[in-house]
């Protein structure tokens, strides 16, 4: 989990101001209850994250833990079972777009740690033939992009807009 701790290293050099951090997961007994009730595997990397932060927010890039009123949990059922076009039992949304799509966990394969990450579109009905994009290769991956990478793009450390 070296490479978690750089990126929380990475993380922690943003201002307080645009980045929030939940304490960690206080009951591991929530991670097991969810992947026996639904049949998968969550990540190491992300449940490693759990133990450090039971979710986080970086100018509205949320990833989800366990609490609150919209957790990884809460937020499963409802795509699964409440919409339109339900997503596959083994995607798990762990970070909403803004614009109801998610990045989700593939927890059909695990390789080195981790599984990877699509982009589930949820308006959209998909087929075997026709799957959701594959984003990153690995959850720590997303967080080095989606997170960092992408927030220093336009934004110093600070919130700061760059010129």
């Amino acid at each position: 989990m070296e490479r978690i701790n750089k990126i929380m290293n990475e993380l922690r050099k943003f201002s307080q101001d645009i980045i929030s951090f939940e304490p960690p997961l206080s009951d591991e007994t929530l991670v097991k209850d969810f992947e026996q009730k639904n049949s998968i595997l969550l990540p190491k990397d992300y449940k490693y994250l759990l133990s450090l932060h039971n979710g986080l927010d970086l100018m509205g890039t949320t990833v989800y833990g366990f609490s609150g009123k919209e957790n990884l949990d809460c937020v499963y059922k409802f795509e699964h079972n409440e919409v339109i076009y339900p997503q596959f039992d083994y995607l798990v949304p762990f970070s909403p777009d803004g614009r109801g799509n998610f990045y989700c966990f593939d927890t059909r394969i695990h390789d080195n740690d981790s599984c990877p990450v699509i982009f589930w579109v949820s308006n959209y009905e998909y087929n075997k033939d026709d799957q959701p994009e594959l984003t990153n290769q690995s959850f720590a991956e997303w967080i080095e992009q989606v997170l960092i990478e992408w927030t220093l793009e336009y934004y110093n450390y600070d919130g700061s807009e760059k010129e």
